[in-house]
């Protein structure tokens, strides 16, 4: 579930045939490319603007959950409406006990309404479905009277949509009805234009606090870092018709044209003129998750106030709805051994198994996350058969790399709240990412930008089964954006580790009424991580000194000593060890480490970690692979910095170093250009306030990013 924004629809078809990175979507729906406007239009079959009058799930093929979406329609843009009702089907829903979850899936609710692109479902004869997945539905704000979809925004749906949409057809629109909550919205706006502001309008003072996480606070669960205050003056005496919206963590849109979402009605705790409380949900009006970014109070009367300063959303964890009401899974053991087991099917590759593995072991050593690759299994298609199956496909739709398919149940009484439990997971990944490009397999980071990388997209789609959602943060891993030709293969502490705990602690405190009296198992990590969580490790090679290795911990438990190894090739050698640093034993702050493999290097040589506890188990890194003739690695020293950071990185020949300093929105609050030819200098950090920044070097190799602590 990944993507980037507002990339208008002729740059996106230029960077397709050019092969200039693309980034990759997620609105409550996973792993898309970008297709032009143009491009869907060509493709659908049946264009029309339409509400959602209802909604009703059903059991499909492989005893999926599908829900039919019955819509009233207002107008035609292309093709011939089908005789009697028009329905549209998509992925995933809840069944009586049971609910179905895909997150290649975009959620459609009740009274939504915008543009459907539609065209015959290929699986199943006399259906409809959309056209590229989520891209097949361009979404209606009426509060605002735009429109948005995975990859853009329209800023009005009269004067910046309908052009579009002409413009790519050719032919005006068929009207059958009116549009009457449209042409109502208008209407308001217009009043509103007309009127001018009133004369007590919303402003914001202050909220708390300053950094949140999203769906840790439901109707069954309190969390106070789940709960937003915001305290200001003329919110109203009563909410009315007042709302919060926060910055949509699937499709965010720009600084200067951002895309928001709404929480559920009975996320509200509490609303006052000067006061607000409200839940920071992961599941929204729009089924989306809230991320990092400034958030908005409106009034009664459609009056809008903006936060002076970001909101910060560190992780979100997937939570489902139940008659309007927010609950979260819990992670059991379904295979009697603590966790998950895995089976690969006859259509997933050889060549798949090693990345989809290393990206299992990063789960699991550095979150806790118990799950395993068991025996082969024949079935070989997305199923609710109990088989937690991984597989490629060629029915994902058009430009979907990849989907998690999460399968829960629930169980309720009269005295208990229902609780859900996950029972199964199916990943699927497309056969061929996109016309033109390939899959990355190989341990070497360096992707061709014609490649997406297998390792980075199953780590992400990993996190989704272990019941992770997006966020907004360049570092981390559930970031809704990773392009082609890009390597995102370690896990960030302070967004997907701690997320994965976070839900790895719920499941193995759940009670025996949580797990419908044992009739499940309880998950639990016995058999998974060290109680070392290792956040860097990084190799970068010196002509003249030989290879700098270092590394940092967020925190240690019995840890021993960190082994560091080498091998010259890959395949064939065996490892062998470098050097022993001890390591800090208990420490519940950051550390860092380093060492020194003073050997010349004529080719490449790969190192990783051995971290060995002191009850003697043991755990390994990720691999780093350093190259005689590869420009250093990005490094910040020291870090956490004060007043000034060392920094150094790979330049080209002949060009300087660009860096931006970027704050938890993105937002550049410092830069340099470094002296011509010189891959290092320091950047002065006097003004900056303390806390977590990213460091984005771009010295004409392309760019770089790593996290920076300032002090």
């Amino acid at each position: 579930m990944l993507r980037h924004l507002l990339i208008l629809p002729i740059a996106i078809s230029f960077l397709l045939l050019t092969a200039v990175p693309i980034k990759l979507q997620a609105q409550a729906s996973c792993m898309l490319v970008p297709m032009p406007l143009s491009q869907r239009l060509q493709g659908a079959t049946l264009l029309v603007e339409a509400r959602v009058l209802s909604q009703q799930a059903e059991r499909g093929v492989g005893r999926h959950i599908f829900t039919r979406h019955t819509l009233e329609v207002f107008k035609v843009f292309t093709g011939i409406l089908p005789t009697g009702t028009l329905s549209v089907r998509t992925a995933g829903g809840t069944l009586g006990p049971e609910q179905e979850k895909v997150s290649s899936s975009p959620t459609i609710l009740t009274g939504m309404q915008g543009v459907f692109l539609l065209e015959a479902d290929p699986t199943q004869p006399g259906e409809w479905r959309l056209y590229a997945g989520p891209q097949g539905f361009i979404h209606y704000d009426l509060a605002t009277l735009s429109a948005s979809e995975p990859f853009g925004r329209y800023a009005n749906i009269g004067a910046a949509l309908y052009p579009a949409l002409a413009a790519g057809r050719g032919t005006p629109y068929r009207e059958l009805r009116p549009n009457a909550d449209l042409l109502a919205a208008t209407a308001r706006t217009t009043r509103r234009t007309a009127v001018g502001p009133l004369t007590v309008t919303p402003t914001i003072s202050s909220f708390s606090p300053a950094t949140v996480t999203a769906g840790t606070a439901t109707t069954t669960t309190t969390s106070a870092d789940g709960v937003l205050t915001i305290v200001g003056t003329g919110f109203g005496a009563t909410q009315g018709q007042g709302f919060v919206q926060f910055r949509n963590a699937d499709a965010p849109g720009s600084d200067a044209a951002p895309n928001f979402t709404q929480p559920l009605p009975s996320d509200y705790l509490s609303w006052s003129d000067t006061q607000i409380q409200v839940r920071v949900p992961s599941y929204s009006q729009t089924g989306n998750a809230v991320g990092t970014g400034q958030f908005q109070v409106t009034d009664d009367g459609g009056n809008s106030t903006t936060s002076a300063t970001a909101l910060t959303v560190m992780y979100a964890l997937a939570t489902t709805i139940l008659n309007d009401q927010t609950y979260r899974p819990h992670l059991i053991s379904q295979d009697g051994k603590g966790g998950y087991t895995l089976h690969y099917s006859p259509s997933f590759p050889a060549a798949a198994q090693a990345p989809f593995e290393r990206a299992l072991t990063n789960w699991r050593y550095e979150a806790g996350v118990n799950r395993t690759v068991g025996a082969p299994t024949s079935v070989d298609a997305i199923s609710a058969d109990g088989v937690s199956a991984v597989l490629f496909s060629a029915d994902l739709g058009a430009n979907v790399l990849g989907a998690t398919y999460s399968y829960s149940t629930y169980c309720s009484d009269a005295s208990n709240p229902p609780s859900f439990q996950v029972v199964e997971s199916d990943y699927a990944f497309a056969t061929t990412p996109v016309a033109g490009y390939t899959w990355h397999y190989s341990t070497d980071a360096s992707v061709n930008r014609t490649e997406y990388d297998f390792e980075s997209i199953a780590l992400h789609e990993q996190g989704h089964g272990a019941q992770l959602t997006h966020i907004i943060s360049p570092m981390g891993v559930m970031n809704f954006s990773i392009a082609n030709g890009e390597a995102k293969r370690t896990l960030d502490y302070p967004t997907d580790i701690a997320a994965a705990r976070d839900v790895i602690n719920y499941s193995v405190g759940a009670t025996a009424t949580d797990l419908c009296n044992n009739y499940y198992q309880a998950y639990n990590t016995s058999s998974t991580p060290l109680p070392v969580v290792l956040t860097a490790f990084a190799a970068r090679y010196q002509p003249g000194q030989g290879t700098r290795l270092s590394w940092a911990t967020a925190s240690e438990a019995g840890s021993l000593a960190f082994v560091v190894e080498s091998q010259d090739d890959l395949a064939a050698s065996a490892w062998q060890e470098v050097a022993r640093v001890a390591a800090a034993g208990t420490s519940p702050t950051p550390r860092q480490y380093a060492s020194l493999d003073a050997r010349p290097l004529a080719g490449t040589r790969y190192y990783r970690l051995r971290q060995v506890d002191l009850d003697g188990r043991v755990a390994y890194s990720p691999v780093a692979a350093v190259t005689a003739a590869t420009a250093a690695e990005l490094a910040a020293y020291p870090n956490p910095a004060a007043r000034l950071v060392h920094l150094s990185g790979p330049l080209a020949t002949g060009a300087p170093a660009q860096v931006r300093l970027l704050d938890a929105t993105g937002r550049c609050v410092a830069s340099a250009t470094g002296p011509m030819g010189q891959a290092a200098f320091d950047l002065p950090l006097a003004g900056v306030p303390a806390g977590l920044y990213v460091v984005e070097w771009d010295g004409g190799a392309g760019r770089g990013h790593l996290r920076l602590v300032v002090q």
